[in-house]
């Protein structure tokens, strides 16, 4: 029984020290938070447009005030016809 005691004891204590080295960069506990989050929407079948009311409120109505995004609607659909004129039609 004592043997079991020690092995526990080891295996306990390298698994501390090596989750402490772990996390001890801050960009794998972002990472880790990270997958988390996106386990935890997965398993709850979220997506981000779920979780962001602001997404499904713009989606389809364009403020006419909101110079930005017309601006970035104007590109796209400036690009889309340059492109085509460019590749397709020749």
């Amino acid at each position: 029984m004592n043997s079991k005691k020690v092995l526990t004891s080891t295996i306990v204590a390298t698994a501390v020290a090596g989750g402490t080295y772990f996390f001890g960069k801050e960009e794998n506990r972002e990472k880790v938070m990270h997958n988390v989050e996106r386990l935890k929407a997965k398993l709850k079948n979220e997506t981000k447009e779920d979780q962001a009311p602001y997404f499904k409120e713009k989606v389809g109505h364009s403020d006419p005030h909101d110079i930005e995004d017309n601006a970035m609607v104007d590109e796209g659909a400036v690009y889309s016809v340059k492109y085509y004129n460019e590749h397709i039609q020749q």
